[in-house]
């Protein structure tokens, strides 16, 4: 029998719109261009986001040691996984989705214009690049964590776990890049001067560190990519002459961060037991004092 003669017709999906789609590309195909960007700038030898050498190429006092900047692969290739998941309009036309789309596209753009400036341009241009990431990181891991309970699982680790890494590098990456700017711009980057400001800009990205940490209750991800962070400027500074004292600046700075952080997570933790536990045993509760 013909479908639809005793009832109406099977409901159909409604298209996606225009916009739906142009939204869910946008970030597809940003993810495939920093990948392409990534390898390209690799295969040339061009910057890495978060520590170039400033003066001439010269390594600073606080310039990650080289390990550290693998992170990229892990946050390239979690967006690119993430672009993928919300491809699907069934997933990325979800409110969290949708609503976290253009700041992340805005931070993927920066990360491929900052390869091409780390190439082309003056450092102090990739380092306004990154300061600009660096708040579009901090609109989208916002507006993800506040609609991460709409996500689901797949999805929300994804999507917490890459913004939570890009956002918690980034935050010591960008002063980190901003010093060697300073060193172009003709600070000294040899003695004791040069340890001097570069300690000052050590104490920012202490700074942001604490506030990665306290913004976002000591969220794993963010948490670990700024201690990542600090103990790759310590073993850096550590291996440089006249570098140890911001190399132990920076370790102290990366052990008290994790301790405040898991002392953090576990009051929270100490605190849901205990309102869970006044629940149970309020009135009415069948764990409750009996009349």
């Amino acid at each position: 029998m013909p479908a639809g003669v005793l009832g109406p017709p099977p409901a159909t999906a409604p298209r996606p719109s225009l916009a739906s789609r142009a939204r869910r590309w946008t970030v597809a195909v940003l993810a495939a261009a920093q990948v392409l960007a990534a390898v390209v700038a690799a295969a040339l030898g061009g910057g890495r986001p978060g520590g170039t050498g400033g003066a001439g190429g010269t390594d600073l006092l606080i310039t990650p040691a080289g390990y550290a900047f693998a992170v990229w692969g892990a946050v390239v290739a979690g967006c690119l996984a993430y672009a993928v998941y919300q491809l699907p309009a069934a997933r990325g036309d979800e409110p969290a989705h949708r609503r976290v789309a253009w700041p992340f596209a805005g931070v993927m753009a920066g990360f491929v214009a900052w390869l091409v400036l780390a190439a082309t341009a003056p450092t102090w241009t990739t380092a306004l690049v990154f300061a600009v990431m660096l708040g579009l990181l901090v609109v989208a891991y916002d507006t993800a964590l506040r609609h991460r309970r709409l996500v689901r699982l797949p999805g929300r680790l994804l999507l917490l776990g890459t913004l939570g890494v890009y956002t918690g590098w980034a935050a010591v990456a960008v002063p980190v890049n901003a010093a060697s700017a300073l060193a172009d711009l003709g600070l000294p980057t040899t003695g004791s001067a040069a340890a001097a400001w570069q300690a000052v800009v050590l104490l920012v990205a202490l700074g942001a560190g604490v506030a990665v940490v306290r913004r976002w209750r000591a969220r794993a991800a963010s948490t670990l990519a700024v201690v990542w962070a600090l103990l790759a400027v310590a073993f850096g500074a550590g291996a440089r002459e006249g570098g140890a004292l911001l190399a132990a600046a920076a370790a102290v700075g990366a052990v008290v961060l994790l301790g405040w952080a898991v002392w953090m997570r576990w009051e929270d933790l100490r605190r849901r037991v205990a309102a869970s536990t006044v629940r149970l045993g309020g009135p009415g509760s069948p764990f409750g004092p009996r009349p």
